[in-house]
C-alpha cells in the first residue's frame, strides 16, 4: 500500500519544529504516512522546481498542518499553502469525498483569540500540551484510515515543543534587543565575525552616550530572557543636549553570553 501524504506548512526559521512533528508522525504512523517539510532536505531534491514540489503535496495530502507562531501567522506562504487546502477541502465536501483535516499547530506565544480570519475557524491545537497533540493526532489516524491505540509519548513530544518554544522565543527577544540597540545588518555582520571562534565567555556592546529610555527598553526585554544571558550596565550622565534634541542620557553596556550569540548566528541564515 502505498504511503498517504501529510502536508506540513512552516517558515523556515520554524523548520526544527516542522522536523520534531514530522518525524514524531513518521514514527507513529510508520509505513502509513510521509510528511511533506519542504525544508527537510529530503522532501524537495537537487534541481527540482520548487514551487511544483509544493503544488504537488498541497494537492495530493489528506491532511495538512499549519505551525501557527506570532512570526509565521504574517508569512504569505501560509495563506497561501492554508488557502490551497482550504479549497480541495470544500471541494471534496461539495462531491461527497470527505474532509481533509486541516490542524493550526499554535507555539511559542500565538494564542487562540489572536488567530486571524480565516485560521480562527479551523480546530487549532496548542502544540506544547500533551493531550491537545494527542487529540491532533488522532484527527490523522482517521485522516490516514488507521485504527488502534497511539504509540506515542506524547509528554516527551511536547517536551521537545517547549524546549524548541524556549529557544526560539529567546532568539525574538534578543533581535528585539537588537533593535532597540538599533544595530544595523553590517553592524551585526561585524559581531558576527568577532564572536566565531572567541573563546570568552562573554561579548560586550558599549555605547558612549544613548537615551535612558534605551536603557530602560533593554531592561524591559531582559525580564523575558532567562539565566543572565544579557546583562546591562550603565553610568548616568545627566540631562544632554544635541544640536536637535535633549534627552536624559548615559553610558551603556549590554553584555551578551558568547553562546548565546553563536547559537544564534548559526542558526540565523540571513547573516
Amino acid at each position: 500500500m502505498s504511503e498517504k501524504l501529510i502536508f506540513l506548512s512552516h517558515i523556515t526559521e520554524e523548520k526544527e519544529l516542522a522536523k520534531i512533528i514530522k518525524d514524531a508522525i513518521e514514527d507513529e504512523f510508520a509505513g502509513f504516512v510521509s510528511v511533506f517539510v519542504s525544508s527537510d532536505g529530503e522532501t524537495i531534491k537537487a534541481g527540482q522546481n520548487f514551487l511544483k514540489v509544493i503544488e504537488d503535496g498541497l494537492v495530493n495530502c489528506i491532511a495538512a498542518i499549519y505551525l501557527i507562531s506570532p512570526n509565521s501567522v504574517k508569512r504569505s506562504w501560509i495563506s497561501f499553502e492554508l488557502g490551497a487546502v482550504w479549497i480541495r477541502n470544500t471541494l471534496n465536501q461539495n462531491t461527497g469525498l470527505g474532509d481533509i483535516p486541516t490542524l493550526p499547530f499554535c507555539h511559542s506565544g500565538m494564542v487562540f483569540k489572536e488567530l486571524p480570519q480565516p485560521i480562527c475557524n479551523l480546530n487549532a491545537i496548542e502544540a506544547n500540551m500533551a493531550s491537545k497533540l494527542e487529540f491532533a493526532f488522532r484527527s490523522l489516524q482517521s485522516a490516514v484510515g488507521a485504527r488502534g491505540r497511539l504509540r506515542t509519548d506524547f509528554n516527551e513530544l511536547a517536551a521537545k515543543v517547549v524546549d524548541f518554544e524556549r529557544r526560539y522565543v529567546l532568539f525574538d527577544n534578543l533581535e528585539k534587543v537588537f533593535d532597540i540597540l538599533n544595530l544595523s545588518k553590517k553592524a551585526l555582520k561585524e559581531i558576527k565575525s568577532k564572536v566565531q571562534n572567541n573563546s570568552s565567555s562573554e561579548f560586550i556592546v558599549s555605547f558612549d552616550l544613548v537615551p535612558t529610555t534605551v536603557e530602560k527598553e533593554v531592561r524591559d526585554i531582559l525580564h523575558k530572557i532567562p539565566n543572565d544571558l544579557i546583562k546591562v550596565q550603565s553610568e548616568f550622565l545627566g540631562m544632554t543636549v544635541t544640536a536637535n534634541d535633549s534627552f536624559p542620557g548615559c553610558k551603556l553596556q549590554v553584555i551578551f553570553k558568547m553562546e548565546l550569540l553563536k547559537d544564534y548566528f548559526n542558526k540565523t541564515a540571513s547573516l
